[in-house]
């Protein structure tokens, strides 16, 4: 008796501590209880079941326990994720959602952002409320909570200095990452990898960079890797 109430206690701090496990209770009648242990006394324990059943069952009638890992339910993947460096910090460049459909998901993020600045200058991100976004969406496959997706985003930037579309200038940040993810105790937790940074600042009264540049105007401030850094992402 004292062994099967310690076994007990075992597994219902195992199921405090491993969201995706289940409680198998073996029955001296040759069935099986499956579900979650809520509750136990000396002689009883109680038991909610996968199908949503609470079950009484008496120590006299258990013939052994154990815990057998449940299978990963991608459901739960479904919705907005916002991003935090492993400091804590949000950066919001990364969220996404995502998004489930006939069996099929997929990833959406923003993957192009517009900015007009009125005041001519170039500031540090993030920029005033862009007047254009637009997303992007691909297909992930989600199969025990690992999430992998290629990130591409382009930031763009465009300084009035008058009117004239001749007098404006523009400011371009291009990245691409790869987002390596997975499912951990509520939380996506991984890394992105910036495979590649471009950031280049167009000369004024030119309507592009690549204009800019070509004439010797302009300046690219990098162009290479960004850089590889941990992750998390909580949903909101």
């Amino acid at each position: 008796m004292k062994r099967i109430i310690l076994l007990i206690a075992f597994c219902l701090s195992l199921s405090a501590i491993y969201a995706q496990t289940i409680d198998v209770i073996h029955l001296k009648n040759g069935f099986d209880a499956r579900g979650t242990i809520t509750n136990r006394t000396e002689s009883q324990i109680t038991l909610q079941s996968e199908n949503g059943r609470t079950l009484t069952i008496d120590m006299s009638e258990i013939e052994s326990m154990e815990q057998e890992q449940k299978a990963f339910d991608p459901r739960v993947l479904i919705g907005r994720w916002a991003c935090y460096k492993a400091s804590g910090e949000r950066d919001r460049k990364y969220d996404m959602e995502i998004s489930e459909n006939e069996g099929f998901y997929t990833v959406s993020y923003v993957y192009y952002i517009n900015y007009l600045s009125d005041d001519n200058t170039v500031k540090m991100y993030p920029y005033d409320t862009p007047d254009f976004t637009s997303e992007e969406h691909e297909d992930v496959d989600v199969e025990n909570g690992q999430v992998s997706y290629h990130f591409w985003q382009l930031e763009h930037l465009v300084l009035n200095h008058s009117k004239s579309e001749r007098r404006q200038s523009r400011a371009i940040t291009s990245r691409h990452c790869d987002i390596d993810l997975n499912y951990v105790d509520g939380k996506l937790k991984g890394c992105i990898d910036c495979t590649q940074y471009y950031h280049a600042l167009g000369c004024e009264g030119y309507t592009s960079v690549k204009s800019s540049l070509e004439d010797g105007c302009g300046k690219v401030f990098s162009d290479g890797p960004g850089g590889k850094w941990n992750v998390y992402f909580v949903k909101y």
